[in-house]
């Protein structure tokens, strides 16, 4: 007499760190979101691009007096302002979170997990280096103004 035993279908592995590089990514997102919505939509919406950096940070144009007007105008002065000291913040510590953890716990998920934290660390310096270009020294003086 012979016995069958059921073969078990498992399912193939989950990355055990993709939850935290979607979070890291996430937070990323969330941490320049402000930057873009408060100083460069409206730096791009309002032509100032085709401005010398100098005359945008002089003054010349105020914030408050270019689009958008209205009770948008107040959100998005308040997002750009907020943006100019929680941006850098924020891309800091999603930089230091995933580069502390590049070292991923379970030897499977290494490789993906490894390239998805590098990435969100590539983007955090990134960010952060337009943040302190030229053009994002411009963009925060005039915001500022």
């Amino acid at each position: 007499m012979s016995t069958v035993v059921p073969e078990t279908v498992s399912a193939p592995p989950r990355p055990v760190g993709g939850r935290r590089v979607a979070l890291l990514a996430g937070l990323t997102v969330l941490a320049v979101a402000p930057y873009l919505a408060g100083l460069l939509v409206p730096y791009y919406v309002n032509d100032l691009d085709a401005l010398p950096l100098a005359e945008v940070s002089s003054g010349a144009h105020d914030p408050k007096d270019l689009w958008p007007q209205g009770p948008l105008a107040g959100v998005t002065q308040l997002t750009g302002l907020l943006a100019i000291s929680l941006t850098p913040l924020g891309l800091l510590a999603v930089l230091i979170a995933a580069l502390t953890g590049l070292a991923p716990r379970r030897r499977r998920s290494a490789p993906v997990v490894t390239a998805g934290l590098a990435l969100v660390a590539l983007t955090c310096l990134a960010a952060l280096a337009f943040y302190f270009s030229p053009m994002g020294a411009a963009l925060m003086s005039w915001r500022l103004d």
